[in-house]
């Protein structure tokens, strides 16, 4: 009896044995499907382009210009090669002359009604402008270069002043472009497309 019970036991542990070492390692699992990718998010669409702006007009944001005006010269001088008046110009401040560009144009008659910057020399009389240093005034004077008398007539009939604050520059697509040095030597024609100036 004792002899079968060892024999049970014996083939027991003989059984968990052969189990144990006769089991192979399990096979891995098969890796899962990968799943869909999402879709991508539709882009937004761009926002629509403002409206461009009416371009403005050339200068006339800083530029300042006068009236044409009375010169002020008594029309008769006999006796005198030179005659002299004062021109009230509020706008011409002492900032503007100090830093600004101030041109002053004289209308004549007998000239074909031509417009010159000052200074001028026309004939034998030389027009021109001096600015009073602080500001709100400049005289203008014609004196003949031979020293004869100035005349019956003058031939100034009206002036008008242009203020360029400084930073206003020419436009260089206009036809009339140049250097801010070369403001003095442009024509009224010139200056007057250059920043719209009314004639």
């Amino acid at each position: 009896m004792k002899a079968k019970k060892k024999l049970v036991r014996l083939l027991m542990v003989l059984m968990v044995s052969i189990s144990i070492f006769s089991c192979s390692d399990g096979e891995d699992g098969v890796d899962g499907i990968n799943g869909v990718d999402g879709t991508d998010g539709v882009d937004g669409q761009d926002g629509l382009d403002g409206l461009q702006g009416e371009q403005g007009d050339t200068g006339t944001a800083n530029v300042i210009y006068s009236e044409w005006m009375n010169p002020g010269f008594p029309p008769n001088v006999v006796g005198n090669d030179e005659v002299e008046s004062t021109i009230a110009a509020p706008q011409i401040t002492e900032e503007i002359i100090n830093s600004g560009t101030i041109l002053v144009f004289g209308r004549y008659s007998g000239f074909g009604s031509r417009i010159y910057q000052l200074p001028a020399l026309i004939g034998q009389k030389f027009h021109q402008f001096r600015l009073n240093p602080a500001g709100g005034e400049f005289d203008l004077r014609i004196n003949t270069l031979d020293g004869s008398d100035i005349g019956l007539n003058n031939s100034l009939t009206s002036v008008r002043y242009v203020i360029i604050p400084g930073g206003v520059t020419i436009d260089p697509a206009s036809s009339a472009s140049k250097s801010a040095k070369d403001y003095s030597s442009m024509s009224y024609e010139e200056i007057k497309a250059q920043f719209n100036i009314p004639e």
